[in-house]
């Protein structure tokens, strides 16, 4: 049934698609024909995956302000969108026209116009200039949204001023039930190498609810819910009355974003909250452009028990499960302690404004070995300065993690 709803959507697009070439094979040549004193060129955001749906637009966003005045970008996007709030947002801040589909797709069709399509960089999500420290502090919220969002919150018994922390915990729930996103695959199991378990982060849940710090464990659909029960604790995904005003403006307000690198953690990164990367793979996903702190998922192995090297760990940073089992890798979980170790660092840090340092070394030796321009990352065609070329000045790893990394972790 499936299959045929996604053939019969096929047909209609294509008589659609017929139908508009009456007027978008005008617009075309007018466009083409006005190029000597305005040039248009057209792009697609990527609007079926949060993370990309929400840095992709920014960075657009951000080059926008340097265009010269002949030069007009315009953008269009598949619906439905992944995020409803930020697609409001967007078109408030973004010269976006569902229309401008139509135009560039016979753009593409009709030979000669290659000048007219905008085309994405391929680090467009990674800010590997740091455009958006320099340039941008996010969309603004209009009043009525700031005041229902409040509300809800308020709702829950927290009070204006109080820290709260978004969780995001990745498990393989929400890309087999995301129903935008069935036409791209069927099967997502090749990700569940970037899935935790909720249950590991519940004792860093309550230290913080502890310290007077409200936890509110993002996400659209999760496979379980929370075991840890407390007045600060909010299992969202259960909750009455959420929506996609509340994603953006929970994690664009959060005091700290704690996340596996899930996507939606872009919201907090492009409004430039602090973020614990924590429990991620792979290791050259890392955010060096953000205020953030590392802690990723180690790597074993199989056949010797010993820790993948510095060097190794990013030689071997596949996107794929299968690829970790085929070059003999064990994928080697943050345990419970590790978790809450990593999160009380991270929030002491935060708390009285400064980043540790106790091991100075042996950071300067990761971050020399991340910025080398011999170092290749395995999926890559390109070199790992390629995805870094710019780092924050408060981009680190987790003390605790790396003064346990032992000396072969950085020499071989």
């Amino acid at each position: 049934m499936y299959e045929q709803n996604i053939k019969l959507k096929m047909k209609v697009k294509k008589l659609k698609r017929l139908f508009n070439a009456f007027w978008a094979i005008p617009a075309v040549l007018v466009m083409r024909l006005l190029k000597p004193f305005i040039l248009v060129r057209i792009s697609s955001l990527f609007s079926e995956r949060i993370g990309h749906f929400v840095a992709d637009s920014v960075h657009h966003y951000i080059r926008n302000k340097e265009l010269p005045t002949k030069i007009k970008h315009l953008y269009w996007f598949n619906k439905p969108t992944s995020n409803s709030q930020w697609e409001k947002m967007l078109k408030r801040n973004l010269p976006i026209f569902q229309f401008a589909e139509e135009i560039d797709y016979w753009n593409k069709k009709i030979p000669g116009g290659r000048s007219h399509i905008l085309n994405s960089s391929l680090f467009n999500t990674r800010d590997t200039n740091g455009l958006m420290e320099k340039s941008f502090k996010g969309f603004d919220f209009l009043k009525e949204e700031e005041k229902e969002a409040k509300k809800w919150l308020t709702d829950q018994g927290w009070k204006e001023g109080e820290p709260f922390v978004c969780l995001l915990v990745r498990d393989k729930a929400y890309l087999e039930s995301a129903k935008h996103l069935k036409g791209l695959k069927n099967n997502w199991d090749h990700h569940n190498y970037r899935n935790s378990d909720i249950s590991t982060f519940e004792p860093s849940i309550e230290w913080l609810a502890k310290k007077g710090v409200w936890v509110i464990r993002m996400g659209k659909k999760v496979s379980k819910p929370l075991n840890c029960k407390g007045k600060r604790i909010i299992d969202y995904p259960f909750e009455k009355n959420i929506s996609d005003l509340l994603d953006i403006w929970l994690f664009s307000n959060c005091n700290l974003c704690i996340s596996t690198l899930a996507g939606a953690d872009f919201i907090s990164d492009v409004y430039r909250r602090p973020l614990l990367a924590i429990n991620f793979l792979p290791l050259s996903d890392l955010l060096s452009w953000s205020n953030s702190m590392h802690v990723p998922k180690n790597l074993i192995w199989k056949d010797t028990g010993e820790e993948l090297s510095l060097k190794e760990h990013l030689k071997h940073s596949y996107h794929h499960e299968k690829k970790y089992k085929e070059a003999g890798i064990i994928i080697k979980i943050l345990t419970k302690d590790e978790i809450l170790e990593s999160v009380i660092e991270c929030w002491k840090q935060i708390k009285e404004d400064k980043t540790l340092c106790k091991d100075a070394h042996k950071q300067e030796l990761f971050w020399k070995t991340l910025f080398n321009p011999e170092v290749i990352s395995g999926p890559y065609p390109y070199t790992l300065k390629a995805l870094h070329k710019w780092k924050h000045p408060s981009a680190r790893m987790g003390e605790h993690w790396i003064a346990n990394r032992s000396k072969y972790f950085f020499s071989k």
